[in-house]
């Protein structure tokens, strides 16, 4: 078992920022928010990296963190707010979630089903890893993600 360095977190960070900001932002649905979201995982993720017991689990536990930070955000505002078509990430580019025709109906989705969308198929994190990032059993994982392909197969046939 070998922890993470600060210098590790940092680079972790960095690949996956932009990855970051796209599963803040299909939670809180906000660009203001989402990016409050993701800074706020970063201190949190830097103040308790002595917890983390393996760097390989290191990618999982930041999303966690980060998934946690979002619903605060979410909790604290009480509010809705609608996407928002090309939205720019913070590059100054159009993120490529966004310009699939797949992710606005990802997007109408409930909030319980475009998580796990989300993290199953855009982060590639397996139905185990999931469970534990949104603390549910992994049967919840695999209903919600049956249950969302269903309903984005009725929108995209509509």
């Amino acid at each position: 078992m070998q922890k993470i360095t600060q210098a590790e977190l940092a680079d972790l960070i960095i690949a996956n920022k932009s990855r970051m900001y796209q599963l803040a932002f299909s939670i809180v649905r906000n660009d203001a928010d989402a990016q409050d979201a993701v800074g706020e995982a970063i201190v949190l993720a830097f103040e308790k990296a002595h917890q983390l017991r393996q760097s390989a689990s290191a990618k999982a536990w930041l999303m966690q963190i980060l998934v946690n930070a979002a619903k605060q955000i979410v909790m604290r505002s009480h509010r809705f707010v609608p996407y928002v078509e090309d939205e720019e990430n913070g590059d100054g580019q159009v993120s490529v979630f966004e310009r699939d025709g797949l992710w606005e109906s990802i997007m109408e989705l409930e909030r319980e089903f475009r998580e796990v969308v989300i993290l199953y198929y855009y982060e590639q994190f397996s139905v185990k890893e999931i469970g534990k990032m949104l603390k549910i059993p992994d049967g919840t994982v695999k209903s919600r993600l049956a249950r969302a392909r269903r309903k984005l197969l009725r929108m995209i046939n509509e």
